[in-house]
């Protein structure tokens, strides 16, 4: 095998390996709930190494296809039926920003990389932080354009309620680019030299920026704004092929659809749609009854005036907790806040 064919094959292999790594990342820690903390995800690190280590700016493709098959993985829903669920335009075209950025500036980082000295570590965690910064800010752009009203005030309170969780990410952020790509870096620099990138020519950059390009004007129009038809690949979601979970407040309400999988229960529903709609849930485990108990919902505290939550399935009043009752497709979830009756 000649020379240029162990690198291409070394080159696939190592995109293959990113893809496959940022995939199961993603579904272990979201879709099974294995997060240390909110927002704990791998697929900014993965989109920052696939650049930096990969030869072709088309290296573009790493965080996409990673995105789209955890999102298969998980189940999330794509472009059905709502704005929300149309927001995975945003999230996929954040991750390519990033590694379109990183891609220009390949070389300047490689000068300042690859070397495991306390200045590494500092500007890797530095790239962590600002890549998530500049994500979750282009993301909750994405939020208020596709779901609230385009005002200065609205603009407002989606970047307030996102803070939290922007906070959470950048912790994130520098935890595993500090712990999975500084060694990473070090390893390709010290020990696979030839897998190290060459300079990229400007015109081999075209592809990649008419990519992201095109991801951006989909965020904004076409598609993202467009309600499919059933004749389209992507199914129309409605309340038989998914969870309607309803949460009513003092003076509020939450609906939403979220689609149910084997062992799902009325509270792992709810608290998916807690991180899905960004409203809190506090929850207390109580050993000696086995079950999970609701504390407060949209910080929305049971005791209040006497009233707890409370929670229904198809209106029906269920004999067991929320975190035992199995729940399918087609069932109704109501959770309310009321003074419960004998």
């Amino acid at each position: 095998m000649s020379i240029k064919n162990q690198t291409n094959l070394q080159q696939l292999i190592v995109m293959i390996g990113l893809i496959l790594f940022g995939t199961i990342g993603r579904y272990v820690l979201f879709g099974m709930g294995l997060q240390p903390f909110p927002n704990f995800e791998v697929i900014m690190v993965v989109t920052f190494l696939a650049v930096m280590i990969m030869r072709s700016p088309l290296v573009l493709v790493v965080p996409l296809v990673s995105m789209i098959g955890s999102d298969l993985l998980i189940g999330n829903p794509i472009f059905v039926g709502n704005q929300m669920n149309r927001i995975v335009l945003f999230t996929y075209s954040g991750f390519a920003i990033i590694a379109l950025i990183t891609l220009f500036n390949k070389d300047r980082l490689w000068s300042g990389l690859g070397q495991l000295r306390l200045k590494t570590v500092g500007l890797t965690a530095g790239l962590g932080v600002g890549f998530v910064l500049l994500y979750d800010v282009w993301t909750n752009l994405g939020w208020w354009y596709l779901m609230y009203p385009h005002d200065a005030p609205s603009i407002v309170v989606v970047f307030t309620a996102g803070l939290p969780f922007m906070v959470y990410h950048m912790i994130s952020g520098v935890v595993t680019f500090v712990a999975i790509a500084v060694p990473v870096l070090v390893y390709v620099t010290r020990k696979n030299k030839n897998i190290q990138p060459f300079k990229i020519k400007m015109i081999h950059k075209v592809p990649a920026v008419l990519l992201v390009l095109g991801l951006v004007a989909l965020s904004f129009t076409g598609t993202a704004m467009k309600i499919p038809e059933k004749s389209e690949i992507w199914l129309e979601k409605s309340d038989q092929t998914s969870v309607r979970i309803t949460i009513v407040g003092d003076g509020w309400t939450i609906s939403d659809n979220l689609v149910a999988y084997k062992e799902d229960t009325a509270f792992s529903l709810l608290e998916r749609c807690s991180v899905k709609n960004r409203f809190s849930l506090k929850t207390t485990y109580y050993a000696q009854f086995d079950s999970t108990l609701i504390d407060s919902i949209n910080n929305t505290a049971g005791g209040t005036d006497g009233k707890y939550w409370q929670y229904y399935v198809n209106d029906q009043l269920p004999n067991v907790g929320a975190d035992k009752c199995l729940i399918s497709n087609g069932d109704s979830v109501r959770w309310s806040f009321e003074v419960p009756t004998n």
